[in-house]
């Protein structure tokens, strides 16, 4: 009797130590939607119909991994970009917010998975969160654009 409880004491050890290495090597917290302040650049001087105007929101992210195996950190400037009207109607300044979190979160967690060279994250970082931003089909704001920092006359935030 014993040694079965040794065995599954072992056993229960063992698999708590690999859920911990499991959990040290996910990708925590979120960027908050307050992170990204959109100001006009290009004001809209449509009709109400088309589309037009443009507005942007920049800000310095910190990708952090950290793993028994693989520990990263890269600092990535990024500059989201969005229509002040789409295919879709009006892109409020409140749900590109939301939406701009929501894809840097989901484009975070990606990246930190794929355990690139820190040069190469920032690069992939910007491109994933574009490709969910912007997909015709599922995409919340066609149109937008996530780059480097482009410009100057906005304000820049960062997180964390």
């Amino acid at each position: 009797m014993h040694i079965r409880l040794s065995v599954a004491v072992r056993g229960i050890s063992w698999v708590l130590s690999v859920l911990g290495a499991v959990q040290l090597a996910c990708v925590g917290g979120h960027i908050p939607p307050s992170t990204f302040q959109f100001e006009n650049v290009v004001r809209y001087t449509g009709d109400g119909l088309e589309t037009g105007g443009w507005k942007v929101a920049q800000v310095l992210v910190l990708l952090g991994k950290i793993s028994p195996m693989f520990s990263a950190a890269a600092t990535c400037d990024i500059e989201v970009g969005v229509p002040e009207r789409n295919v879709k109607g009006w892109v409020l300044d409140e749900f590109a917010q939301v939406e701009a979190a929501k894809a840097a979160d989901q484009a975070a967690r990606s990246v930190l998975r794929e355990q690139q060279p820190t040069a190469l994250a920032c690069q992939q970082f910007r491109v994933h969160m574009q490709s969910i931003l912007r997909d015709l089909v599922y995409g919340p704001i066609p149109g937008a654009t996530v780059t480097k920092f482009q410009r100057v006359i906005v304000s820049r935030r960062s997180f964390p």
